[in-house]
């Protein structure tokens, strides 16, 4: 993702979760890229750009992550997440 794309999703999970003016951008930047390292471990090559679904999960980790509840999505979210990581190899293999 590059500088631009991080603050417009910065923007994104400002505005979807209400997070208050007085939070810094950079507040929300570190959060997305420790999430997003998370995610890019569990599905490589992950598109958190184009891609909805994982652009979608990696909004909820940083809600998580921001309320300080990091494992708390893994466990909530575990059956998305492997469902997630499969629809690669379910693509692959149809094709």
């Amino acid at each position: 993702m590059t500088s631009e794309q991080y603050y417009i999703l910065a923007e994104e999970i400002r505005a979807d979760n209400q997070v208050p003016p007085y939070t810094n951008d950079e507040v929300i930047i570190n959060s997305i890229m420790k999430c997003k390292r998370r995610l890019d471990m569990l599905k490589p090559g992950a598109d958190f750009v184009d891609d909805p679904l994982s652009r979608g999960l990696l909004k909820d980790f940083v809600y998580y992550d921001m309320v300080h509840r990091f494992e708390e999505f893994l466990v909530n979210y575990g059956p998305d997440i492997r469902s997630w990581q499969l629809s690669e190899e379910v693509a692959d293999a149809s094709e």
